[in-house]
């Protein structure tokens, strides 16, 4: 018998969960002033040396142009990630801005319009060799627009998805997943491919294809730093609601844009971050983006895409588990943004 054996394995179990729980202050282009609760429970399922850790999130936010959002995520691998579930389950009441279709919009298209959302979305992967998964997912959304601007384009009921309608569909995916960390990478490569079919057969209101690609890439580069790629696509054969629609803009796409300031069909994004520590838990980013959206794959035009950079700051909540805080400022051509979340962008 080996003394303090027990002691040593009961301090392992200690490192294998933790809990964060924050209140949430924030200011964003489409939410105004923000305030609510958000929590993330990290876990491991195995005591194999670099398993991947599961977590489980939850968010409450309220904002000041009155907007209600509850999520709940879990993301749980099985002993020894021969399995991989994830989900996402949202509760919305939102307000946001919709400026028409297509690439070349222009802001004084903006109108404001309110709409109540349940989405849940489902996935569930095996792994087919080492850090390569194939899987199946559902996609249910309920959507309907219950506030419009009175001499808005949405108050005509003409475009699609301004009626009360439900988006429901089975996909296929393959994701290669081998960075060194899923909540902060610094080195490795992601790859996820999905195809998502919407049909009346399944309960949907409308009848589209889905098709998206992420690829990632990290790079360490001297003592802790981190160059950062990702190229984004997003493809829709069909006829989709104009909620379903690739958007542009957000907290994790071309940062700086509002999301949906640009919508259409097809998107492509790519991004590329620096990411360095400044001292004690403390960091810094700078980060520049570049796209554009399209009717169709022909239309994209290399000189009309839209561009957008920033920078943020970072605070390591988690040094175990490497979870940052970003607070991360964005801007572009006409707007900004700020923007606060767990985790990085990509």
């Amino acid at each position: 018998m080996v003394y303090g054996e027990d002691s040593a394995q009961n301090k392992s179990e200690e490192k294998k969960s933790k809990l964060i729980v924050l209140p949430v202050i924030f200011y964003s282009p489409e939410t105004k002033m923000a305030a609510g609760l958000g929590g993330i429970y990290s876990f491991r399922t195995s005591n194999k040396a670099r398993s991947r850790p599961s977590s489980i999130r939850l968010g409450m936010i309220y904002t000041q142009k009155k907007q209600i959002m509850i999520e709940f995520g879990p993301d749980v691998y099985s002993k020894n990630e021969v399995y991989h579930f994830k989900a996402k389950i949202n509760f919305i009441k939102f307000s946001e801005r919709f400026y028409g279709i297509g690439s070349n919009t222009s802001e004084d298209m903006k109108e404001d319009f309110t709409s109540r959302i349940t989405r849940i979305n489902l996935n569930l992967l095996k792994k087919l060799f080492q850090k390569l998964y194939f899987g199946i997912q559902y996609e249910l959304e309920h959507n309907e627009v219950v506030k419009v601007e009175d001499d808005g384009q949405l108050i005509k009921r003409e475009i699609l998805g301004s009626e009360p309608g439900t988006v429901s569909g089975i996909g296929f995916l393959i994701n290669r997943d081998a960075r060194n960390n899923i909540f902060s990478p610094s080195s490795g490569d992601f790859c996820l491919l999905s195809t998502t079919l919407f049909r009346h057969g399944l309960g949907s209101s409308y009848d589209f294809t889905r098709y998206r690609l992420d690829l990632r890439k990290y790079f360490p580069l001297f003592s802790s730093h981190v160059l950062a790629f990702q190229s984004y696509f997003s493809l829709i054969k069909g006829d989709s609601p104009f909620q379903m629609l690739s958007m542009m803009g957000g907290q994790n796409w071309m940062r700086g844009y509002y999301r949906g300031r640009f919508r259409d069909k097809n998107m492509i994004v790519l991004q590329m971050e620096y990411r360095l520590p400044l001292m004690w838990k403390f960091g810094i980013v700078g980060f520049v983006g570049f796209g554009d959206v399209a009717d169709k794959v022909d239309n994209f035009v290399l000189e009309d895409f839209k561009y957008s950079a920033g920078f943020g700051f970072r605070y390591l909540l988690s040094p175990e588990e490497k979870i940052n805080v970003r607070i991360d400022f964005g801007f572009c051509k006409e707007s900004f943004g700020v923007y606060v979340a767990v985790s990085e962008a990509f």
